[in-house]
């Protein structure tokens, strides 16, 4: 009777505890805005537990834990809003951010790729598809991603409006012609490889600016580390021959591509060492072949149309090393072409934001660019430059 008794009490004083008011979102806002972030803590974990796919609560809770430095906390809450939620894909921003700020740059990266996936059925609004793809050009600057930066810019530019594309296909052009200096990003990355030692594009962004800045044993082992933990990764591969090339190390050299796996195969450096290698037995037949290869799956490498004319000399192939060396000096002057062509348009469309009027200059520095991506093989850009001027 008196166990009856007493559950029957614990029942009253739950239900009572669990159907007691509770703040509404907008009382927990204001807590958050007078530094109240104990008292919004509690609240919001009370409204969670009766309504856990609560997406504007878990935003809240997200910005309570922000606000107080538990940044891993506040990733959480912010995956955890549902998929479904009217503002799911500001969460998945937020949680990048969250993650960033944490160090966890992998992390990051996968929630504004998700951000700014083409999904019909949940679209991002057009101000998170902005700024999540600016997220990750920074990001990949930071570690020296290129090929990565220009898939996003591609992605952006498909999206932008015509007002909009002059300017996304100039970033396109500077991405390849500046980078960010090694002692400016180093701290960084040493950061992103601490916070999470998984984190391997951070580990070959490291490995590349330790070995700028004459690092060579810090280089060494976090290419190896590389290697270990992702060796499906052409670039690994790519990277750490070309600095053990670099440092005249030929031993290690000929050891690590003797060990280069079928997967690295579609990287055309590979295919130039190997190339160098049999340069140096003599076997200028099989050299030949190598950088063949190379230029299969990137036609346009000064450097291998530059070895290929060497060898064909040698083989007594008059004609093909004349048309390979000229292409090698056709490369050299369009990248020399290249800065110029692209300080004239940016000079022109200076010009024309001072005139506020159409300028022909500008179209004319549009259709020299245009020329000097063909020239670089770079088809893609060079038909977007073609079209922006024949736009006006």
């Amino acid at each position: 009777m008196l166990i009856s008794a007493c559950l029957i009490a614990f029942n009253i004083w739950w239900y009572r505890y669990d159907t007691r008011p509770v703040a509404d979102n907008q009382s927990i806002d204001a807590m958050l805005s007078r530094g109240q972030y104990a008292q919004a803590e509690a609240a919001l974990h009370d409204r969670l537990r009766r309504s856990p796919h609560d997406g504007e609560s878990r935003m809240l809770l997200a910005r309570t834990l922000g606000a107080q430095d538990d940044l891993r906390g506040c990733a959480l809450q912010l995956h955890m809003v549902p998929f479904w939620w009217p503002t799911k894909a500001e969460a998945v921003f937020r949680e990048g951010q969250a993650h960033l700020m944490a160090d966890r740059a992998k992390d990051a990266e996968a929630c504004w790729l998700a951000a700014i996936k083409d999904d019909p059925l949940h679209p991002s609004p057009a101000d998170i598809l902005q700024m999540a793809s600016q997220q990750l050009l920074e990001l990949y600057a930071t570690e020296n991603r290129w090929d990565d930066a220009a898939q996003i810019l591609w992605q952006t530019y498909e999206r932008a409006s015509p007002a909009d594309r002059l300017s996304i296909l100039g970033m396109r052009v500077r991405s390849e012609l500046e980078r960010l200096a090694p002692v400016a990003t180093i701290r960084q990355l040493e950061r992103y490889v601490a916070a999470d030692p998984t984190d391997w594009q951070a580990f070959r962004a490291l490995a590349q600016a330790e070995r700028a800045l004459g690092r060579r044993e810090d280089a060494s082992r976090d290419f190896q580390a590389g290697l270990a933990g992702c060796p499906d990764d052409p670039r690994f591969w790519r990277d750490y021959l070309g600095m053990l090339y670099d440092l005249g190390n030929q031993n290690a050299w000929k050891s690590l591509l003797a060990r280069v796996p079928p997967c690295a195969e579609s990287e055309p450096e590979i295919w130039r060492f190997r190339g160098l290698l049999k340069e140096q037995t003599g076997d200028w037949a099989g050299a030949a072949e190598d950088y063949r290869m190379a230029l299969t799956r990137h036609p346009y490498v000064m450097a291998s149309h530059y070895r290929l004319a060497m060898v064909e000399e040698r083989l007594g192939h008059r004609d093909l090393a004349v048309a390979h060396r000229k292409q090698a000096d056709r490369l050299r002057e369009a990248r020399s072409e290249l800065r110029v062509a692209f300080s004239e348009l940016i000079t022109a469309e200076e010009a024309r934001e001072n005139q506020k009027a159409s300028n022909p200059d500008l179209t004319t520095s549009m259709r020299r660019l245009a020329s000097v991506c063909e020239s670089l093989g770079w088809a893609r850009l060079a038909e977007a430059w073609y079209k922006l001027a024949d736009a006006g």
